[in-house]
This record gives structure tokens, C-alpha cells and sequence, in this order.
């Protein structure tokens, strides 16, 4: 069985809001994959997966240093932001992704063609990289953009051609490291794509469960 640490060590969104994230719990559980909401950053090496879903505190230099060290030892680590940096959530997540070449730009997404229901902040693409086959295309809604600066990053979710970044940016949307052991650094622009409204769109279901598991 696969097993999860949903942080909240940095006062991210729980999982354990049912309003929220009900089903991805349910679909993890289906999936074999076990999911604790810890609060020790020392516990972190126990577990095969750590995710940041909307961190609001800051890491420390040497909290940098430790989530490096799990990277290199083979470990999955996933840091989801969000819009407009908001609550300076792109800031915060950069005092993390920067250490593995990824920024979280702090702007916005919009679709205008291809998007949910005509609401242009709900975009859709289905211009994936290194993904597997059952994720085609997903909804990402209240999304930022990344931008990459280390050579082992590569593109996970990139949007339309018909998507635009307020901040005139390319629209890379996730993306991660790949490090030398086999252990990897996924960020993504948006913490809603597993939400309880998402989840059950398009592919969102198969990446959410992709990202808990690989």
C-alpha cells in the first residue's frame, strides 16, 4: 500500500475537510493508497509521498534541506498553489519549489475558448507531457503559471494555445523534477484540481490519483 503524508505543517487545506476533499479520500482508499495528515516534518521519511496543498508558512532554509534529502532518497513531494498569489500562497511555495528550478509566477490563467462551462477561470488542456495515457485532458480551475530554470525540469500540464497568463508568461501549468534516484518534485498552479467540484471532471480523477502514487 501506497503511503501519503498530506502535510499540514504549514497550515495547508486538510484532507480531512469533508466538504472539500471527501472523494479524493475515497477514490485514495479504493486505490490502496493510505493518507495521514501529519504535522511533524520528522515523520515525513516514513511515508512514500509528502504533499503541500496550499501551504500558507513559509520554509525555513533548513526545512529545504530535509525535503531535498527525501527527493534524493527517492521520495515524491507535490506543492499545489493557487491564483493571483493569493495570501502570498505563490511566494510561499517558492521558498520551496526554487531549490528544485520551478517558480510559481503569481498570476492568472484564463481560457477563453477552451475552458468549463464558459467560465474562462476554469481552464481545460489537454496538452499533457510525460503523463500516463488515461489523462488526456483536466480542468484546472484558478490556476498560476510556472516557470522552469533547471534543465531536470520537465512539463507535466501545459495550457492551450488559446490560454493566456495576465503576466504575458507561458502558460506551463505543472511541471516537475526529476531527480538522479528516481525521486521527483511535482508543482502545480492550482490546489483545486482534487477538490470535490473537480475531481469527478474530465481526467482530474486519474491525474489526482497518478500524483498520489507515482
Amino acid at each position: 500500500m501506497r503511503k501519503v503524508a498530506w502535510s499540514v505543517a504549514h497550515q495547508e487545506f486538510i484532507i480531512s475537510d469533508h466538504y472539500y476533499f471527501s472523494k479524493l479520500q475515497k477514490y485514495a482508499k479504493q486505490s490502496e493508497i493510505h493518507i495521514d495528515e501529519v504535522d511533524d516534518l520528522e515523520k515525513f521519511p516514513q511515508y512514500d509521498t509528502v504533499i503541500f496543498n496550499y501551504p500558507e508558512i513559509p520554509f525555513e532554509a533548513d526545512e529545504v534541506d530535509f525535503i531535498q534529502d527525501l527527493v534524493k532518497s527517492g521520495k515524491t513531494v507535490g506543492i499545489f498553489g493557487y491564483y493571483k498569489n493569493e495570501d502570498r500562497i505563490a511566494d510561499t511555495c517558492n521558498t520551496l519549489s526554487k531549490r528544485f528550478g520551478i517558480h510559481f509566477n503569481g498570476d492568472t490563467i484564463i481560457d477563453n475558448i477552451n475552458n468549463h462551462e464558459g467560465d474562462n477561470l476554469l481552464v481545460l488542456t489537454g496538452d499533457t507531457y510525460n503523463l500516463p495515457e488515461n489523462i488526456k485532458k483536466v480542468i484546472l480551475a484558478c490556476t498560476d503559471s510556472l516557470t522552469t530554470t533547471k534543465p531536470e525540469v520537465r512539463p507535466l500540464l501545459h495550457g492551450e494555445n488559446t490560454a493566456e497568463s495576465k503576466l504575458g508568461k507561458e502558460t506551463i501549468l505543472f511541471a516537475e523534477y526529476i531527480d538522479p534516484s528516481g525521486g521527483r518534485f511535482i508543482a502545480g498552479g492550482t490546489c483545486v484540481f482534487w477538490d470535490n467540484y473537480s475531481i469527478d471532471l474530465y481526467d482530474n480523477k486519474n491525474l489526482s490519483l497518478y500524483i498520489l502514487s507515482v
